[in-house]
């Protein structure tokens, strides 16, 4: 839209009816309708680039979305966010019970699954989780007992599967210590560091996570769904693992071996903490920094050749950039 300048004054009703049809031009534009679907490596390499996504509203401390200057689940964490970090890149919760959502003697701290053999990390949306563990005990998907989340953790445990399944204390900080032991072997029973998907990545409909039909706690204007969470994971495997692209290529009955890259999870601990922040040069225009990469390893000049940035600016459609 073009205005000639001094054409019509900013207060007038013409110039306010014009300026309201250039912003919801402009937010049609940004909803980018292309990304409808099914999850590609380029959805999400958009999700991670842009702190706007809804992949950094995912990062409270319980099921509220995250919104601009409030608390992020590391910020409370012992040491604060540096140490939370660290921890994690050194991977010194992975030997945690992870299954303490069942109930018994395994629901204890210091309590851990008995697996009778290599249990590969299993992910995917729950029920699905549960229907796969369920296949391969040879058991039916039906359940009549009192306490699914037992029920679960016993069947993936049965099947020689590591799942995360925890109750008390949850926050996608819990999650991103258990996918990262996960994406490199060191999950109790993890012989290799391989992984499993009930529902492969190329198969997830983005509509599970962009409009989800009920979320926890509140309404999905400003919380999440649990759907939500397996689509943060795929994107944290997206951003450390040097072969994300193979999890796109990932088929039902294979395995992904991640090759974690720690300079790519800096990055996305960087990104993380910088949520939302913004360059006061992206005033200006797209500004090449030397050396720079996305948390998923694209240069600027990677940026440049698939037209994300172009002629300092973002062309349309790629305004996320």
């Amino acid at each position: 839209l073009k205005l000639s300048a001094g054409a019509m004054s900013c207060g007038s009703a013409s110039a306010r009816a014009i300026f309201a049809v250039a912003a919801l031009a402009n937010l049609i534009e940004a909803a980018d309708t292309r990304f409808d679907g099914l999850l590609t490596a380029e959805y999400a390499e958009r999700e991670i680039s842009h702190h706007d996504s809804i992949f950094y509203e995912l990062w409270s401390n319980g099921w509220e979305r995250l919104r601009p200057g409030k608390e992020a689940c590391w910020d409370g964490q012992p040491g604060g966010a540096d140490a939370f970090f660290d921890r994690v890149r050194r991977g010194t919760t992975c030997s945690a019970n992870w299954f303490s959502a069942a109930k018994g003697d395994l629901a204890a701290a210091d309590a851990r699954a008995r697996f009778t053999g290599h249990a590969p990390a299993l992910l995917g949306f729950d029920p699905d989780i549960y229907d796969y563990c369920s296949d391969l005990n040879g058991q039916s998907h039906s359940f009549t007992g009192n306490d699914w989340q037992a029920e679960f953790s016993l069947r993936c445990i049965r099947a020689n599967r590591n799942v995360l399944r925890v109750q008390q204390g949850w926050t996608m900080c819990k999650n991103l210590e258990w996918i990262l032991c996960a994406a490199r072997g060191w999950l109790p029973g993890m012989w290799r560091n391989e992984l499993e998907f009930a529902v492969i990545p190329s198969r997830m409909d983005l509509a599970k996570h962009r409009a989800p039909s009920s979320c926890i706690n509140g309404p999905c204007t400003s919380h999440f769904a649990v759907d939500n969470v397996y689509f943060a994971e795929v994107l944290v495997l997206s951003s450390v693992c040097a072969n994300a692209k193979e999890l796109y290529a990932y088929r039902q009955g294979g395995r992904y071996a991640c090759e974690f890259d720690e300079a790519r999870y800096r990055r996305l601990a960087l990104a993380l903490r910088s949520r939302g922040a913004q360059s006061p040069a992206l005033a200006a225009g797209c500004i090449d920094t030397p050396a720079w990469s996305s948390p998923t390893g694209l240069t600027c000049a990677d940026y440049a050749s698939r037209r994300y940035c172009s002629e300092a600016s973002a062309p349309a459609g790629q305004r996320w950039a």
